[in-house]
């Protein structure tokens, strides 16, 4: 009886330690929560289904409509290295990703995408720094050009929220 109850309390208290990271971050993990469906619809140009949690993480959400959507994630510690430090690491080039810097978002920010995408469409991911934070918005299912503009309006969005 004894060890099932200490066994009880062990997992209870593994459980708290591994969760703690996500709810120590602060209101900024309620991802869902930093764009509606309205803005995300009006941004995209379709209407998009609520957000939703990905995998169940608070820290990240995703708008979904037919053959496009946009994602939002806030970056989390992770291997002993803070958001900011992963954002620096991700600034890094390697081969087939092109990594692009972009002004008027946050404190830094760049363009990640793959290299000589073919196809009318390009998947975009805009990584933003905003003081000690990091977060990225990716949308899917629009020319290079545009995605790069719907990302941009939303992470100017996010970044006025962090």
């Amino acid at each position: 009886m004894r060890s099932k109850l200490f066994m009880a309390v062990l997992v209870g208290f593994v459980l708290i330690l591994y969760t703690a990271p996500l709810s120590a971050a602060g209101p900024t993990e309620a991802a869902c929560a930093l764009l509606t469906q309205a803005r995300v619809s009006m941004v995209l140009g379709v209407p998009v289904d609520a957000g939703e949690p990905i995998a169940g993480r608070a820290s990240s959400c995703q708008w979904t409509a037919k053959g496009k959507f946009a994602t939002l994630t806030i970056t989390q510690p992770l291997g002993g290295k803070t958001p900011i430090e992963r954002f620096n690491e991700g600034k890094k080039t390697l081969p087939g990703i092109t990594v692009e810097p972009v002004s008027g978002v946050g404190d830094d920010a760049y363009y990640v995408y793959f290299a000589n995408t073919k196809g009318p469409t390009t998947p975009m991911g805009l990584v933003v720094k905003k003081g000690s934070s990091s977060f990225e918005i990716r949308v899917y299912g629009f020319p290079s050009d545009q995605a790069k503009t719907i990302a941009k309006t939303l992470t100017q969005d996010v970044a006025t929220k962090l």
